[in-house]
């Protein structure tokens, strides 16, 4: 069972594993900041398992091309992560069950922050509680959810089988 610490030691655990990039959302695909669960990659995209998280199996999905304002970003990449959004929610649904997702593109003018990157990037997180709000699922006051490496490749391999059969299905996003 994942195990829930507080807020001051996941953020001393990140900076213990990777420092300040950047840019967190590039040093996640250059792997520079420890180890990342892959549920899906190609040449031009990437969703993967963040390691830490308030929900247990949320999704990120991103460009890995690196743009911070939807200014910047092509349609067409916009429409590609969206898609595979919509993908990881479906995957989500499958294996957890949960009441709802939450979909939401985060980032930052202010720079490299704590749950944001100015980098765009899509978060799926499973909402499993009915009392849960934005409020909660975006905030790390009640804690953080960090797994053991046997948990994280569980909940990515099962992942990656709902991903092949959502692919069988509806088509590859």
């Amino acid at each position: 069972m994942p195990t829930l610490i507080e807020r001051a030691e996941a953020l001393r655990r990140i900076r213990e594993e990777g420092g300040a990039p950047a840019c967190l959302m590039c040093a996640v695909a250059a792997r520079a900041v420890g180890e990342v669960h892959v549920v899906f990659e190609d040449d031009e995209m990437l969703a993967f398992l963040p390691r830490y998280v308030r929900c247990w199996g949320h999704v990120c999905v991103m460009p890995k091309v690196h743009v911070t304002s939807l200014r910047e970003v092509s349609a067409t990449v916009w429409g590609r992560t969206n898609a595979l959004g919509h993908k990881a929610a479906r995957v989500i649904e499958t294996v957890a069950r949960p009441r709802r997702c939450y979909l939401a593109a985060t980032g930052s003018s202010a720079g490299e922050l704590t749950q944001s990157s100015m980098h765009l990037h899509l978060h799926v997180i499973p909402v499993h509680d009915a009392e849960d709000r934005p409020a909660s699922i975006f905030s790390w006051q009640e804690g953080v959810y960090v797994g053991a490496p046997d948990e994280w490749e569980a909940l990515r391999a099962t992942y990656v089988r709902a991903w092949r059969d959502d692919d069988a299905r509806y088509g590859p996003a």
